[in-house]
């Protein structure tokens, strides 16, 4: 699928297509069917490999994070850029506000930041961590909190609208490479490179 592996995968919605991100920077989009897969187009922009990808709820487009310090917003019909971000940092991860007019990212900046979806602007821009890189962000389906996790070891829960950490989940012994809110927003799943996956339940 990709020369220097498979870094980044999302699938959409539907289940026919699946988006995925190589060492070497590309982003390939894959058409599913029950007997073969073939891919369909091959996005040439990152200079760095690509951390992350997630796709819009109505599987029209998609972001992917990159260690060249870019977020690219890709049209998944034209398969065109739309967006690009830029900041001096590798992009560990993004995801998207569940009304998908601002975007949310992580990197080795230690930096969580904001961003219009619209324009890519950025609109707030915070200190995630106390050490280390920001490698998993996700948010809660009604979008008032997000969590994070990276090599500080630390599951943290954080207000979305006013930026501050309101729990603190203390756990793994290695970096937390991966955060996940359960779809109804009972429990929070992080994975770490201690070999762990850790359930946390939700706080509110």
């Amino acid at each position: 699928a990709h020369k220097q592996g498979v870094t980044a995968i999302a699938c959409t919605s539907d289940g026919h297509r699946i988006v995925s991100g190589g060492g070497e920077g590309q982003v390939r989009v894959w058409q599913l069917t029950p007997h073969r897969q073939n891919m369909v187009a091959a996005m040439k922009e990152h200079k760095g490999v690509v951390n992350c990808i997630r796709i819009r709820k109505n599987d029209t487009e998609c972001i992917s994070a990159s260690d060249d310090g870019t977020c690219i917003v890709w049209d998944l019909n034209r398969f065109t850029r739309n967006q690009i971000i830029f900041a001096n940092t590798l992009f560990k991860s993004a995801v998207y506000h569940p009304e998908e007019t601002q975007i949310l990212t992580g990197g080795s900046d230690r930096k969580i930041s904001y961003w219009e979806n619209l324009d890519g602007s950025q609109i707030r821009e915070m200190e995630g961590s106390s050490e280390g890189s920001i490698n998993g962000l996700d948010i809660s389906g009604d979008g008032q909190y997000f969590v994070s996790g990276g090599d500080s070891r630390k599951v943290k829960v954080w207000k979305y609208n006013e930026g501050d950490v309101s729990h603190v989940g203390i756990g793994h012994s290695g970096k937390i490479t991966c955060v996940k809110i359960c779809p109804k927003s009972k429990y929070i799943v992080s994975a770490s490179v201690d070999g762990g996956i850790l359930r946390w339940r939700y706080p509110f």
